[in-house]
C-alpha cells in the first residue's frame, strides 16, 4: 500500500512540476477549464436535485398498482396505467375546482400587483410624515406569520358574510395584502427607488399629476417588478394550502390544494377494502397522478413567463 501512495504522490508532484512550467496564458486556461467543470458539476447536480422529484411522481403517477408494491420496479413502469389520471380528475372535481383555483390565484394576482405597485410607489417615490411607519409596518407585516392572525380574520370575515366566497381571498388582495403581500410592497419599493429623480422631473415639467406620473412614467419603467410579482403571487395563491381553505370550504367553492388530500379517501372508499392500509396503497399511484394534474398548469405558467421573471431578477441593482 504503501508503494502506491508512494507513486501517486510522485505522480501529483510531477504534474504540478509540470504547470509550474508553464505560460502565463495556459495557466489561465487551465484554471478556467477546471472552474468551468466545477461550475457544471454543482449545476448539473442542483438540477438533478430539483429535477428528480417530478420525475418521482411523473413515473409513479403511471404505475398499476402491482408495479407501485414490486421493488423491482424502479421509475420505469412495466404498464402505463393511465387510469390513473382519470380517476384523480374525478376524485379532484377538476374543472369545477380549477376554475375555482384560477378565480382566486389569477384574480388575487391581479389584484396584488396593482395595489402592491401603488403602494411601492408611494413608499419608493414620496416623502411624506410618518411614512418610515408605513414602511416599518410593511415590514412586520411581512414577518408576523399568518397563522396567528387567522382566527381574527375569520372571525371578521364572519361579520362580512365573505366566508365560501372568493373575496375572502380577493379582498385582502385587493388592498395589497394577501399572501406575500408585504413583500410585493417591498419589491416595487425597490425598483422604484432605482429610478432616476430627473424622470419625475421632467414629467412633472410636461404638467403630469401623480397619477399620470404613476401610470405613463412610472409603471413603464418597472415592468420586470410586475411580471416577478404577478408570477410569484400567482404561484404562491395556487399553492395556497392554509388559508383559502380555511375561508373556503364548501364543495362549491373548495380549490385543488384541499381536495389534493381528499383523493385518498375518495377511492379508498370505493374499494370493497375499506379503509385499510391494503386500499390506501391502491390509491397512491392516483394520488401522484393529481398532484401532477395540480402542479402542471403552475409549470406552464413558469415556462411561458421565465424569460421575464430572470429577465426582472437580473435587472435587480441595475435599473439607474
Amino acid at each position: 500500500m504503501s508503494a502506491y501512495i508512494q507513486r501517486f504522490s510522485n505522480y501529483m508532484y510531477d504534474l504540478y512540476k509540470r504547470y509550474e512550467n508553464l505560460g502565463y496564458r495556459v495557466k489561465k486556461k487551465i484554471r478556467f477549464i477546471i472552474g468551468r467543470i466545477f461550475l457544471y458539476y454543482v449545476l448539473i447536480e442542483m438540477a438533478f436535485l430539483f429535477i428528480l422529484p417530478f420525475v418521482y411522481i411523473l413515473s409513479t403517477s403511471m404505475l398499476t398498482f402491482e408495479d407501485y408494491l414490486d421493488p423491482t420496479v424502479f421509475y420505469i413502469p412495466t404498464e402505463i396505467e393511465w387510469g390513473n389520471f382519470t380517476k384523480a380528475w374525478e376524485a379532484l372535481d377538476y374543472p369545477r375546482s380549477f376554475l375555482n383555483t384560477v378565480i382566486t390565484s389569477f384574480g388575487a394576482a391581479i389584484l396584488q400587483t396593482i395595489a402592491c405597485s401603488v403602494a411601492g410607489f408611494a413608499l419608493g417615490r414620496y416623502k411624506f410624515r410618518m411614512r418610515n411607519i408605513f414602511f416599518v409596518l410593511v415590514v412586520i407585516v411581512l414577518l408576523i406569520p399568518p397563522q396567528t392572525t387567522i382566527i381574527a380574520t375569520y372571525g371578521l370575515f364572519v361579520e362580512l358574510g365573505l366566508i365560501n366566497t372568493y373575496f375572502s381571498v380577493l379582498l385582502p388582495a385587493a388592498f395589497g395584502l394577501g399572501i406575500r403581500g408585504a413583500l410585493f410592497i417591498l419589491i416595487y419599493m425597490y425598483f422604484f427607488q432605482r429610478i432616476p429623480d430627473a424622470m419625475d422631473d421632467a414629467a412633472r415639467i410636461d404638467g403630469a399629476g401623480p397619477l399620470r406620473l404613476f401610470i405613463e412614467v412610472m409603471l413603464p419603467q418597472v415592468k420586470s417588478a410586475i411580471v416577478i410579482v404577478f408570477i410569484f403571487s400567482v404561484v404562491w395563491h395556487w399553492n395556497d394550502n392554509y388559508e383559502a381553505p380555511t375561508y373556503m370550504y364548501r364543495e362549491n367553492v373548495l380549490t385543488l390544494q384541499p381536495r389534493l388530500q381528499n383523493i385518498r379517501e375518495y377511492w379508498a372508499k370505493k374499494i370493497p377494502a375499506g379503509e385499510s392500509e391494503i386500499s390506501k396503497a391502491l390509491t397512491e399511484p392516483m394520488l401522484f397522478a393529481g398532484c401532477f394534474l395540480v402542479m402542471f398548469p403552475v409549470l406552464l405558467v413558469y415556462i411561458f413567463g421565465q424569460k421575464k421573471l430572470v429577465a426582472g431578477i437580473e435587472r435587480i441593482g441595475i435599473i439607474e
